[in-house]
């Protein structure tokens, strides 16, 4: 049957999963597949819902949501059958299988739906079944246990288990104990037992003797007397002594009968010497007489002393009885006293027993004790010791989770402040970019106020490039749209608050500083504060606490154990201070309310404090040690409060601290912790019970921000939120002040004189913790602290930043002490601390008492004879209104006059504000659109004039019909006519062209002066400067206000006067007309002659009246401003003096007091009219002048009003005409700059034509065709050497021409012999001369016949400089010279003919010559680089520029340096080889010959290679470094640096350099590293696009590079947090094989021997010749012994160990042989050492673990291996050598059980069991300590990235951890890869899913075949894949380095420095081999960098850079020879 369902459900339903006919109860088990069953048929919809995991959950939910179904197709379901299938019971799931499978079969047979089966159910079971369904569920939930339960259950069972072990293992010594303490107790049973037995057996002789001693007193007979009984008695004795006489005498006869006579013994012996006569017989008989004899004399002396004793006892009887008879005579006893007495003695020996038993028994006890208390001793002493460790352990593990926290809060800290110097670094960006683009757009003047307001934003952190657009504004702005308005606002405030202090740009000029504002009205300002002041009434201020001056008053924080504590008892003890412990306080509080403390008399707090004190209480809760609810805790506090009001209204007696103490006893009994105010409460109470006279100090609080603002508001009575708060009220003025307003309260000293924080790190904590001694604090309270010590260091850590910031930056008294020196020094820095605050408190105190003694006392000035002169009456000048002495009229107002004036000023305030605002913010946005169109235009105007043109098609058409003329026609005259004419022709239509184009241009440019754009803009500023209109609005605002508030106090009612108000209006843009800068160029008709001799076109004229027009257009704007601004000007004086005009009604002396008040400012036309004085009563006149001094109070404000109104409206005047002015003179400038570049376009366009001509006409008249494409671009014209028009001609052989004569002109040959004839027939000289002087002439003719054969020729052709353009000639010189060689400074020594300096020698061959040198080559190279176009690379254009020859040199030079880098030669060595190649014959030219040449080529092929490996990291996504450090004679000390990155699944390792290390130190090494990146590879690490792609650092693992506070990768992780470091895993091996090894003795000496064998071979030619002698001889292949250690150890020793065991028998065979004296002791050494056993088997042995060693070494040492590949190698070695220690290796196995080797045999018995046991253990133990970093959850995520450590089969959990932990590590890392870190995981399932279904072996794949088939599939998997391969596993590559740069430093280069080293192992390691060289890139490097270093020494500028080969690279190392 499971077959069947096997085959059904696999065949036909298809399940998830492949199922065998076992597997059923494990796959059903958790319901899954059977929801999957059913969904396949259609049954379950809710399929979704089910969970394939197989916790206990899941199985729940799948199968509670399988019974309706089941039910549904009539399948038998409950909840037993659920559990059965759950639990795997064996065949429950089969059968439900089976009726499932009937069932759908039935189903499918139907073809019923699901929803059709549920619709036939009937009602009623339907509705059973679904209430079955429930109870099903909780049934099965019931029978089903949790997951936590099974989890818990699981980890029951695992303890159950382990605490069963123990109790075995208890039980099992307590068994052995019991047994030990069993047999102790035997012991000591058997020594009780005999003890008794002996007291027993000493108990009853005692009896005895006491029973002897009873005497039984018989009755005495009636008849006997006493004499009677005597006489018996007697009688008695008597009969005794007869009886003894008797036997005495008894026994002496016997002994007599029994001893021989003399006579007897004399005839015995004679009848015996009768019979025997031997003498030897008789000496026997004699000596046994003898002894006979002197035995019976010491028996008679023993009788006869045993006699004496026996009287001696009879008589010490009979005296004792004697002495009983006489104390019983004496004493008279009756038998009860006898009998009494007997007791007596009996009891008395009884205790004596007693005693001894006593004795004996705490004898035993005190030795029980004693082994009870030493065993007590040694089990206190094991748990003390497994208390240590578990403390220690315990600390530890506490340590290590401090550490994590931590490093948590250093990262937070780190990101945080990443965070900010990334904005500001983004800001600084943001602006320099933002300054660039403004300097591009305003031509480098950028406006002040732009500069202004960016300084703004950055000060701010705004960004200052715009986020996003608020136009429109949406009504749920984005947070960058709300940036944006935050960044408006700002800008907004700024221009307001300049434009209200007149500062910034709304600074008067010095012309116009005088018409500056006045400072404030100030009668206004009174007004506005009067009428706040009734607005809004202050608030009613609270009594402040009371308390006495203390001498200090302060707090000492810091974390736990940091010595808190012992300093304030130190201070207690010391100092006059009171300590209060707030934990103290509360247990004092508590046992107060216990002891029921009463009120005292003497009590310091009265009623209303403690009233005070409880409204205090009932405030905010804030729970500062456990989260409990805020409002919960509040409410019963307040309740618990109330219950204490009553119950002290029955008992009032109770103290306060009682009642405190009882709040606190309550929250304590229910588990919560008292709230902060409570706390405070009995803070406040102790302070108050401390003496004045004492200071106090506070131990360990506050420990939060809360709990110090608490405190602070309590003990002064300030609440810092309130006093914060009052800032921000309502009723603030922000127009004018008044100067009178009360000011401020000053600020009370804060509650704390000093606060002293005893600062201590973590560490050090920890460290006092571990140390705490338990005598000093009971054990819970120890267990306690440690439980809470790492909460309270993380609690205090969060709540210090902000005490910190309270006590330092808001109350300045924090003092930090150092807590981690000694006891005694912090106490004394401290009590320093506390002494001088005193001192400086008494000082403070002291000038104040001082201070206050001075105010009153005054001393009366003396008086002077002058004061007691009469003064005459002098009238005092009148106070004016507002002044400090005017004294305002304050009558009172009507209550509607405050609440309209208020209300009416704030809408004043607020309009003008805002429209101040708005207006500025226009302007700003004016100006910015002003400096982006004048860019435009410009921009626009450029485009324009560059637009394409046809002149290159007339151009074109031109030279191929110049071309297609027959070369027989050009040397016509006619056809060159004609030639020219078409130049003519075409020179024509390419100045008509031009001139069309300078035509559109102007238009153009018309066009764009002429578009309205000015005329606009001037008329919206304009009106953006008529915000005079504004000024208006608030003048009359202000003179309504005032007039309304004067009335109100005169007590008139105010009028309504809106209609008189003035408005300004604005300018219409539209119809108005503004006067433009004049827009016609005027430029000059230039007449162009069209001849050959003219060609250049004259530059145009500009309009002299444009200026003029500029001028008046700005006077006409003027006019414009200047009327508006007299327009608002005139409204406001019109409106005061309309003022004073309606007052002139007023009585006669107010009128009077008020013109010659006003009469400056009154005009001229006012009527006066004359009133007759009419008698006024006193109230009148109280009243008249109350309203004079209104009046002179109002009009005064209104006058001040009206100047400040006129000063501001004269500065916007001004700042208006300003603005246009500006706007107009940069408009002008624009039009300007185009008219200049329309003129220089035409001029150079002209230019151009001329020389195009130029060339066509130089061509004519050569008569050769144009080769080379000539171009005619925009305002270039050249010649294009890339496109050859006609193919070069093949020139004709040269054949000389004979020179023929006709008419008379003689030829060269004749004239040459006509002048040798006539110098024949010359004279020669006086007849009288000398023979010598003759033969002198002689020879001098002979001379002179020689010069002239060589007489150079004086005439120089001028047809050559037009066949040779390079040619020129010297007219006052007469020389003629190459102009490209003398340009460039070409000079190769020709030392006849130099056409660098010049020559007279007038001659073709010598031209021809030069042409074809090599100097002229280099110098038309460096012409053609020099007039290269920007667009193309000046070496490329040099090397087209070179012929073929010249060319072939240079790459024969480049390869011979390449081949002598690359095979580590010598520089000096190219000169050879260059001498070498002219013998084969090979062209390599003249120069580049010596050994500086060959270092600069060798640097520039190995910079080659460094920028293509910089191109390679450009490309790649991470990088590691790889670095190491070398000690050498050159350099002290380097580094030498690799990088190593996989691109695609490949991994890449190359070197960079080489850089000498000052100092060995981390920070050294580091800046090294950077300086290798920086000048090799123009790398920056600090820049964070490299930054973020670093990943690894690979080292050899010591202090310096891995340490964990300064290492070198701890400084790389600051630049990059997420950097792996990784130690070397060769290097590990190498540490794990060595520490393994060293101990071992067998080991040591098998290599001392292979090292001698080596040794013996090595240094003797003739032992190494026998030996090979011997291998011939047994035909065996020769191997000599080879060398171990070096570098090469593990190989080296592989190889030795193959060699020992290959060529044994020969090396045997020799040294058995080898018979010399001088090698006789070697030689049986060596024997020795070779024919032990011991060492033959290790051999094996060892050649075996090597073998496996080996293996792993290659793998780490390969670079291309990672950390997964080595991770699967280390696991696979150490399986094997633990194979090895079960069973024997391969190589092992051949000696197991043989005696021999190689048939010879071996001493010794081979047993190394042990040996093998030790080093395998020891190598699997330090290889797992050495790979421990397998363990790491980074570098073991990485194992992923090899192939070798996939499972066999589909897994689907695997990977998922490791690809989690490499994602979160290397977040930051992949973000900036571009990588998705969300689609991470799911490619890892899909790409491993695919892989595993398309290949059948895993573990053969490569990352690179993966990579070309799934890379663009599955990018962020795969690039996650080149970040593990990316991790360096070893430094191998830096070992290999360095070898390499050893060998070049001692053998070759001795002097090189750190580049030439660096560009040496630059080409041996990284450049290809010397057959797939090529030379191009590095010599088109080598021409570019030299041509780019002559320009910059011909500009005299001098650079250091390493590119450009420095200094060095001269002409002289490229013209130089040796």
């Amino acid at each position: 049957m499971a077959g069947v369902l096997c085959g059904w459900l696999n065949g036909e339903v298809r399940l998830s999963r492949s199922l065998v006919p076992g597997s059923f109860a494990e796959e059903f088990s958790n319901g899954y597949l059977f929801g999957e069953l059913l969904h396949k048929y259609g049954l379950q919809d809710d399929f979704n819902k089910f969970s394939q995991s197989r916790v206990a959950s899941a199985k729940l939910n799948n199968f509670s949501l399988l019974e309706p179904t089941l039910h549904l197709l009539g399948v038998q379901f409950n909840e037993n059958v659920a559990q059965d299938i759950m639990t795997g019971q064996h065949g429950a799931a089969t059968k439900l299988l089976y009726e499932l499978y009937i069932a759908l079969e039935k189903k499918r047979k139907t073809k019923l739906t699901a929803v059709a089966m549920e619709a036939m159910r009937p009602t009623g079971p339907a509705k059973l079944k679904s209430i079955g369904s429930v109870l099903y569920q909780e049934r099965l939930k019931s029978l089903t246990p949790r997951q936590a339960d099974l989890q818990l259950q699981q980890v029951s069972e695992h303890f159950e288990m382990k605490s069963k072990a123990m109790e075995d293992k208890i039980a099992r010594i307590h068994i052995s104990e019991q047994q030990k303490v069993q047999k102790l107790r035997e012991e000591q049973r058997a020594q009780d037992i005999e003890k008794h037995r002996i007291g027993r057996r000493r108990q009853n002789e005692i009896m005895a003797k006491i029973q002897a001693a009873i005497i039984q007193v018989p009755k005495p007979r009636p008849n006997y007397t006493i004499k009677a009984i005597e006489a018996q008695k007697l009688l008695k004795k008597k009969r005794e002594a007869e009886d003894t006489y008797k036997e005495i005498n008894k026994f002496e006869k016997s002994i007599k009968l029994k001893v021989p006579t003399p006579e007897t013994t004399a005839q015995t012996a004679t009848e015996l010497l009768n019979v025997y006569s031997d003498d030897e017989y008789i000496r026997k008989i004699q000596k046994r007489l003898e002894e006979d004899t002197f035995a019976r004399e010491q028996r008679e002396k023993r009788r006869r002393k045993m006699l004496v004793e026996q009287l001696i006892a009879h008589e010490a009887q009979e005296e004792a009885y004697r002495e009983e008879q006489l104390i019983y005579r004496l004493m008279r006893q009756s038998q009860q006293e006898r009998r009494i007495a007997v007791q007596l003695m009996h009891v008395r020996h009884e205790k004596e027993v007693l005693r001894q038993n006593r004795i004996y028994r705490e004898k035993q006890y005190e030795d029980r004790r004693l082994k009870e208390f030493q065993k007590a001793l040694d089990s206190e002493a094991a748990l003390a010791k497994q208390e240590k460790i578990d403390c220690e352990e315990q600390t530890i593990k506490e340590r290590e989770r401090h550490e994590k926290i931590a490093v948590g809060r250093a990262q937070a800290r780190y990101k945080k402040h990443y965070s900010i110097c990334w904005e500001v670094i983004n800001q600084i960006i943001d602006l320099s970019t933002k300054v660039g683009e403004y300097r591009i757009l305003t031509n480098n003047k950028i406006p002040l106020k732009l500069m202004r307001d960016w300084k703004e934003f950055f000060f701010s952190e705004k960004p200052i490039y715009e986020q996003a657009s608020i136009h429109p504004l949406p009504n749920e702005p984005s947070p960058e749209q709300l940036v944006e308005l935050n960044k408006m606002n700002l800008l907004d405030e700024k221009d307001y608050g300049e434009y209200k202090s007149m500062t910034g740009e709304w600074c008067p000029t010095e012309d116009n500083s005088e018409n500056k504002p006045p400072h404030n009205n100030n009668i206004l300002g009174h007004v506005l504060r009067r009428l706040m002041e009734i607005f809004y009434p202050p608030k009613p201020k609270s009594s402040l606490p009371v308390f006495p001056s203390f001498p200090i008053k302060g707090c000492i924080l810091g974390k736990l154990f940091s010595g808190k504590t012992t300093c304030v008892k130190f201070l207690e003890k010391v100092c006059n201070i009171q300590v209060l412990s707030i934990d103290t306080l509360v247990q004092e509080a508590i046992q107060a309310f216990l002891k029921n403390e009463m009120k005292s008399e003497h009590s310091l707090i009265s009623q209303e404090a403690e009233s005070s004190v409880k409204q205090n209480e009932v405030s905010i809760f804030i729970n500062f040690r456990f989260g409990y609810d805020r409002e919960k805790r509040c409410h019963e506090y307040s309740e618990h409060l109330n219950l204490t009001c009553s119950s002290n209204c029955t008992l009032p007696q109770l103290s306060v601290r009682a009642k405190l103490g009882a709040a606190s006893q309550k929250l304590l009994k229910k588990g919560k912790s008292i709230p902060d105010e409570l706390l405070v409460a009995i803070l406040l109470e102790a302070i108050n019970q401390t003496p004045p006279e004492m200071g106090w100090i506070l131990d360990g609080f506050p420990m939060t921000i809360n709990q110090a603002k608490l405190f602070e508001k309590a003990y002064i009575g300030v609440d810092p939120d309130e006093a914060e708060a009052e800032d921000m009220n309502p009723g603030k003025l922000s127009l004018v002040t008044d100067p009178r307003a009360p000011n401020k309260p000053p600020v009370s000293l804060p509650a704390f004189d000093v606060s002293v924080l005893l600062d201590i790190s973590d560490t050090t904590v920890l460290k006092r913790m571990a140390s705490l001694k338990y005598a000093e604090i009971l054990e819970e309270k120890i267990d306690l602290v440690r439980d809470q010590v790492l909460h309270r260091i993380s609690g205090f850590l969060d709540t210090w930043p902000k005490l910190e910031n309270w006590f330092s930056v808001h109350q300045n008294i924090l003092v930090k002490v150092n807590a981690e020196t000694e006891e005694s020094l912090v106490c004394k820095a401290v009590k320093e601390i506390l002494m001088g605050e005193i001192a400086k408190k008494q000082n403070r105190s002291k000038l104040f008492c001082s201070a206050q003694e001075k105010l009153p006392g005054k001393k009366p000035l003396p008086v002077t004879s002058q004061d007691l002169v009469p003064s005459v009456p002098v009238t005092p000048p009148p106070i004016e209104p507002g002044s400090d002495e005017w004294i305002y009229v304050d009558e009172p107002l009507p209550k509607e006059i405050p609440d309209f004036l208020v209300p009416y000023w704030e809408n004043i305030e607020n309009a003008y504000v805002s429209t101040i605002k708005v207006i500025l913010r226009c302007l700003r946005d004016e100006q910015h659109s002003i400096i982006y169109y004048l860019a435009g235009i410009r921009k626009n105007f450029q485009d324009y004039l560059k637009r394409p043109d046809l002149k290159q098609e007339f151009v074109s058409q031109w030279q191929s019909d110049f071309n297609s003329i027959a070369d027989d026609l050009r040397e016509d005259e006619e056809t060159k006519a004609e030639l020219h004419q078409r130049v003519t022709d075409l020179r024509d239509v390419l100045w008509d062209i031009c001139d069309k184009r300078r035509e559109e241009a102007e238009q153009e440019c018309t066009d764009i002066m002429s578009d309205g754009w000015l005329l606009d803009h001037k008329g919206i500023a304009i009106n953006h400067f008529f915000f005079t209109y504004v000024e208006v609005d608030r003048f009359q605002d202000t003179k309504r206000l005032l007039r309304d508030y004067y009335k109100a106090m005169e007590g008139k009612i105010p009028t309504d006067d809106s209609q008189n108000f003035t408005r300004l209006p604005l300018l219409d843009i539209i119809d108005i007309e503004i006067p433009l800068v004049s827009v016609k160029l005027h430029l000059q008709e230039t007449n162009i002659t069209k001849s050959k001799n003219r060609g250049i076109l004259l530059k145009s004229i500009k309009d002299e009246n444009s200026s003029e027009n500029v001028a008046a257009t700005f006077g006409k704007d003027e006019n414009l401003i200047s009327d508006t601004w007299q327009t608002a000007v005139t409204a406001v004086s019109d409106m005061v003096r309309n003022c004073l005009c309606a007052d002139t009604q007023l009585p006669s002396k107010s009128k009077d007091c008020e013109w010659d008040y006003f009469s400056a400012g009154l005009p001229s036309n006012v009527p006066v009219v004359e009133v007759s004085p009419v008698p006024l009563t006193s109230e009148e006149l109280k009243k008249q002048e109350l309203t004079l001094k209104i009046q002179q109070e109002y009009f005064a404000a209104l006058k001040h009003e009206e100047e400040a109104t006129k000063s501001r409206l004269d500065l916007i005047k001004e700042k208006a005409l300003a603005y246009i002015e500006e706007l107009t003179v940069k408009s002008e400038e624009a039009y300007k700059d185009m008219e200049k570049w329309l003129g220089a376009r035409f001029l150079a366009e002209m230019s151009s034509v001329e020389k195009l001509i130029e060339i066509g006409r130089h061509h004519i008249e050569c008569s050769s065709k144009i080769q080379y494409e000539m171009t005619l671009e925009e305002t270039d014209f050249f010649l294009s050497s890339d496109v050859k028009v006609i193919p070069d001609p093949v020139p004709p052989p040269h054949v000389p021409q004979v020179e023929t004569s006709d008419s008379g002109t003689l030829t060269i040959s004749q004239l040459n012999t006509f002048h040798k004839q006539f110098l024949q027939v010359a004279p020669k000289g006086k007849s009288n001369s000398s023979s010598k002087r003759e033969v002198g002439d002689k020879g001098k003719e002979k001379k002179d016949l020689e010069y002239q054969r060589t007489k150079k020729n004086r005439q120089f052709p001028k047809i050559w400089l037009t066949k040779y353009s390079w040619l020129k000639y010297d007219d006052e010189k007469g020389i003629m010279f190459c102009a490209l060689c003398r340009k460039h400074n070409v000079d190769l020594g020709e030392n006849i003919h130099n056409f660098c300096s010049g020559t007279d020698d007038f001659k073709l061959e010598f031209i021809n010559t030069h042409q074809s040198s090599e100097a002229h080559a280099w110098a038309t190279c460096m012409e053609a680089a020099s007039t290269a176009s920007p667009n193309r690379a000046s070496a490329e254009q040099m090397l087209k520029s070179m012929n073929s020859i010249t060319l072939g040199r240079v790459e024969n030079i480049f390869r011979t340096c390449h081949a002598i880098a690359k095979s580590g030669r010598p520089f000096t060595d190219l000169d050879w080889m260059c001498k070498l190649d002219d013998m084969k014959g090979v062209d390599i030219g003249s120069v580049f010959r010596n050994d500086k040449s060959a270092r600069i080529f060798i640097h520039f092929i190995a910079e080659v290679e460094r920028r293509a490996l910089k191109e390679k990291l450009e490309k790649c996504k991470f990088f590691s470094l790889i670095n190491d450090e070398v000690t050498d004679s050159i350099f002290k000390a380097a580094a030498v640096v690799y990088v190593r990155f996989a691109n695609e699944g490949k991994v890449h390792c190359q070197i960079v350099g080489v850089q000498p290390v000052q100092k060995n130190d981390a920070s050294s090494i580091k800046n090294a590293i950077e300086e290798i990146l920086e000048i090799n590879l123009k790398l920056n690490l600090g820049n964070q696009d490299w930054s973020r792609k670093l990943v690894g650092f690979g080292s050899d693992g010591t202090d310096v590079m891995t340490g964990e506070n300064n290492g070198v990768a701890e400084l790389l992780r600051e630049i990059q947090p997420c950097v792996q470091s990784v130690h070397c895993f060769a290097h590990r091996l190498k540490l794990a094989y060595k520490g393994a090894l060293k101990n071992i003795q067998l080991y040591n000496i098998l290599t001392n021997g292979l090292r001698n064998m080596y040794y013996f071979y090595h240094n003797s030619p003739l032992n190494k010749n026998n030996l090979k002698a011997t291998y011939e001889a047994i035909k065996i292949r020769p191997a000599i012994p080879s060398r171990i250690g070096g570098s090469q150890w593990l190989p080296r020793l592989q190889t030795a160990l193959q060699i020992l065991l290959k060529g044994y028998p020969a090396i045997v065979l020799h040294l058995s042989k080898d018979s010399r004296a001088s090698n006789r002791q070697k030689v049986k050494g060596l024997l020795h050492f070779l024919l032990k056993m011991e060492i033959v088997k290790f051999s094996h042995f060892l050649l075996d673990v090597i073998n496996v060693l080996n293996i792993l070494s290659r793998v780490t040492l390969d670079h291309n291996s990672s950390i997964a590949d080595i991770f699967a190698t280390v696991q696979s070695t150490v399986e094997t050598l633990h194979m090895y220690q079960t069973r024997a290796g391969p190589k092992e196995r051949l000696m197991e059980t043989i005696q021999h080797f190689h048939g010879h045999q071996l001493v010794g018995n081979g047993n190394i069991s042990a040996v093998r046991t030790k080093v395998l253990s020891n190598l699997v133990k330090r290889l797992r300590n050495c790979f421990c970093d397998a363990s790491q959850d980074v570098l073991r995520a990485t194992t992923i990235g090899s192939f070798k450590l996939w499972p066999d089969k589909m897994r689907e959990e695997f990977g998922e951890k490791e690809v989690s932990v490499l994602t979160k590590h290397y977040e930051v890392v992949l973000e900036a890869a571009s990588v998705k870190i969300n689609e991470v995981e799911t490619e890892w399932s899909m790409l491993k899913l695919e892989l595993y279904n398309r290949f059948q072996n895993i573990q053969t794949l490569t990352w690179d075949l993966v990579n070309s088939d799934y890379s663009k599939k599955y990018p962020n998997i795969l690039t996650l894949v080149d970040l593990i391969l990316t991790l360096p596993a070893s430094s191998a590559e830096t070992e290999r380095g360095f070898s390499q740069m050893k060998f070049i430093m001692m053998h070759l280069h001795s002097k090189l420095v750190s580049e030439s080293v660096t560009d040496l192992m630059t080409i041996q390691m990284n450049s290809p081999d010397i057959k797939k060289f090529d030379p191009k890139k590095a010599i088109h490097l080598w021409n570019s960098s030299w041509q780019r270093n002559r320009r910059l020494q011909e500009g005299d500028v001098m650079t250091n850079e390493r590119s450009d080969c420095s200094s060095e690279f001269d002409m002289e190392s490229h013209c130089g020879s040796d």
